[in-house]
């Protein structure tokens, strides 16, 4: 079976073949950007483009059987995603404007129409194509994440959530929105303590992260990022629960970054989400040599800032 073409897909449609095969010969150059056919069946072609994925189909108005409008109809009542332009040589403009504001028309040109215009046409269109869809698939790809992606602004009310954002919060232990939509933690203390990463995040552009328990003391890991390299007016959340399945074992962190075991244990202690005071602690170490670590990690691992360390620490094997 040959591999699918991963150039965008151009349907013509026309029931008289010479017309089809002027558009062939003047669309030539467009043979290695476009993957291109033809078909004199609107019917046929209806199917294809149901089929076969097509980025724009350009028709005939006027067609026996099975006429452009109807044709683009039956497109869209199908949810085929292509943009329909209208290729035609009745020049009738009450058909023009029918087919652009009834069948939902990219572009109306007439016959006869410069292969320029037509060229252009399916550039502008695939050009709106790639404008819609990375939007489209940039949610879907959030949606895909094992771990909840949320944005807050600064009254810390969501600008939008993943759909494991949207099941943390459903679930309400340990995110959740009060009366107002405001984004709190499971405990007064815990929401200040958020409250005030995400201030300060917004109004610095630093990255923090923090530690978020639910209620059955599960521990959560929280890191809080600005959208782009300035401060600005929201910033992103993104939280998963601490557990074998998320977080690589000393062990691994230390094979990966070359760390011996101490400073592997250190860094599994702050990527667990404990901060360098209470990662010291559990490691039974002063914080003079868990801060003598740290310095030793960031020269292994190439961060600058704790938050970024562990990012890096938590996000180092796929998931």
């Amino acid at each position: 079976m040959p591999e699918p073409s991963l150039r965008p897909k151009i349907l013509f449609v026309d029931d008289e073949p010479a017309v089809l095969d002027g558009l062939r010969r003047a669309l030539a150059a467009q043979v290695r950007q476009w993957d291109m056919s033809f078909e004199t069946d609107p019917r046929r072609a209806r199917t294809r483009a149901l089929e076969e994925g097509f980025q724009v189909v350009v028709t005939d108005l006027r067609m026996p059987g099975l006429d452009g409008l109807e044709l683009i109809a039956q497109l869209k009542r199908a949810g085929c995603p292509a943009l329909c332009m209208v290729l035609t040589g009745t020049g009738d403009m009450v058909a023009a404007m029918d087919a652009i504001n009834r069948g939902g028309v990219f572009r109306f040109f007439t016959k006869p129409c410069a292969a320029d215009m037509v060229r252009q046409g399916i550039l502008d269109a695939l050009a709106q194509l790639a404008a819609r869809s990375g939007p489209e698939l940039a949610v879907a790809a959030l949606d895909r994440l094992p771990f909840a992606a949320l944005a807050l602004d600064s009254t810390f009310r969501p600008l939008f959530s993943n759909r494991e954002g949207g099941r943390l919060l459903a679930a309400g232990e340990v995110l959740r929105l009060d009366s107002g939509g405001i984004c709190r933690a499971a405990t007064p203390v815990a929401t200040n303590a958020l409250h005030q990463a995400v201030q300060a995040t917004i109004a610095d552009g630093e990255s923090r992260v923090l530690a978020l328990d639910d209620a059955e003391d599960r521990r959560h890991s929280a890191l809080i990022e600005a959208p782009g390299d300035q401060p600005g007016a929201a910033a992103l959340l993104f939280v998963r629960e601490i557990d074998s399945h998320t977080l690589p074992t000393a062990e691994v962190l230390g094979e990966l970054f070359g760390l011996n075991p101490s400073e592997a244990r250190l860094a599994h202690a702050l990527a667990s989400g404990l901060d360098i005071r209470e990662a010291a602690e559990a490691q039974g170490i002063t914080l003079s040599t868990a801060r003598t670590y740290l310095k030793r990690l960031f020269q292994k691992t190439g961060a600058n800032r704790q938050a970024e360390l562990v990012r890096m620490l938590v996000g180092a094997v796929a998931l």
